[in-house]
């Protein structure tokens, strides 16, 4: 694949801010490549752009002029590029870059894209269903997200699952409460003005209704973005939660534990602050769930490596540390101690579906992504393609 031209340019995100996106030409077609943000973000993450984003894309259309001309024929020579690349470029530039490169390889060697980070794995959506934190720029509830998957390698029967709760959530909101207007957070979870509490006992009741339509084991997950309300060594909490609105990091580890298992939870995301990666380990070592870390990590080997035996699970998000060698490195390494895999969107999404590729490819158990709007369907899309479902 030889790139006859290329430029990069500015385009919108689904918040309306700007990213940049990179539209490279080949003697077989046209590829574009863009890359998302995040709204909640960890501070060990690469940074996505300067204060100026026009001058940053002036800047790097200016460099990649040098690829015009430039061969590609297998993905180890993009690895190898990105790690060519100046450090004031990684993050949303790089990746944009190596998704364009990424897509007109695929078409020049007639395969899929996920083919290039491994296999066809089973990758399930894990999917959002309320929205809260900075998503629903805090006027909701503390946590983040709460989420539902099913447990079942049956990828047709999962996202049918994830979809039948959202619907039955829906209606449940409509009646039973005057604050929901039937709005949406950036990744298309539901935002209302209940708390923690009752926004979990709601989406169990749909869980439960939807169990009993269905015969699927769906099991609720939460993401509680804790660094976000974590102030002076201490949770701070909108409104009471199990009678606290604050409370300290021993009484926050019994509180995330009294959550799973009053809510069966199977999954859950940044229970704690990212600087306590010992707090994690204190919720894995008693409970059995998924606890995934997200900010604690940020897709870093020397993270994850930090945080060995204190989570068991962990997200990726390539835009977290700008290349796909680094996505992968990061991947091999959470396989070799045993981690579980979750690709993840972001909050500033893209319309690009190669999220879904990467989880497919570097065997992911998960694909974490709402099933709302437009960019997340996209996603849920290219897994009913994948799958011929």
């Amino acid at each position: 694949m030889k790139i006859n031209s290329i430029n990069a340019s500015k385009i919108l995100n689904s918040n309306s801010n700007y990213t940049v996106q990179v539209r490279i030409e080949t003697t077989s077609g046209i590829f574009h490549g863009s890359s998302p943000a995040g709204e909640s973000t960890s501070q060990y993450e690469v940074r996505q752009f300067n204060d100026d984003i026009d001058k940053e894309i002036k800047k790097f259309d200016q460099f990649i002029q040098r690829l015009r001309g430039k061969t590609f024929s297998k993905i180890e020579e993009l690895y190898d590029f990105e790690k060519t690349l100046p450090e004031e470029f990684i993050g949303g530039p790089s990746l944009s870059l190596s998704y364009a490169i990424l897509y007109a390889l695929s078409n020049d060697a007639k395969k899929e894209p996920y083919s290039f980070f491994g296999g066809k794995s089973i990758t399930l959506p894990i999917s959002k269903m309320l929205g809260g934190g900075m998503h629903a720029s805090n006027l909701g509830m503390d946590i983040q997200e709460i989420l539902v998957t099913t447990i079942d390698n049956d990828v047709s029967k999962s996202i049918d699952g994830t979809i039948s709760v959202y619907k039955e959530l829906k209606d449940i909101l409509k009646n039973s409460t005057y604050s929901f207007l039937g709005g949406v957070d950036p990744e298309g979870g539901f935002v209302t003005g209940l708390d923690n509490y009752e926004s979990l006992k709601l989406v169990k009741k749909a869980v439960e209704k939807t169990i009993r339509k269905t015969g699927l084991d769906i099991r609720i997950g939460i993401d509680m973005a804790a660094s976000t309300f974590y102030k002076d060594g201490r949770y701070v909490y909108k409104k009471p939660f199990y009678g606290k609105k604050e409370v300290s990091c021993g009484e926050q580890i019994d509180l995330v534990k009294n959550l799973i298992q009053e809510f069966d939870l199977y999954y859950i995301e940044d229970p704690v602050d990212e600087t306590r990666i010992e707090d994690y380990g204190e919720i894995l070592k008693d409970m059995n769930v998924l606890v995934v870390g997200d900010d604690v990590t940020a897709t870093r080997t020397d993270r994850l490596e930090k945080s060995r035996g204190n989570i068991n699970s962990v997200l990726i998000k390539p835009n977290q540390v700008g290349s796909l060698n680094a996505v992968k490195a990061f991947s091999d390494a959470a396989d070799k101690i045993g981690m579980v895999k979750i690709v993840s969107h972001r909050s500033e999404e893209t319309c690009i579906p190669i999220i879904t590729d990467i989880a497919i490819g570097l065997g992911a158990k998960y694909l974490k992504v709402g099933i709302n709007r437009g960019e997340r369907v996209e996603k849920i899309n290219r897994l009913l393609e994948v799958y011929g479902i």
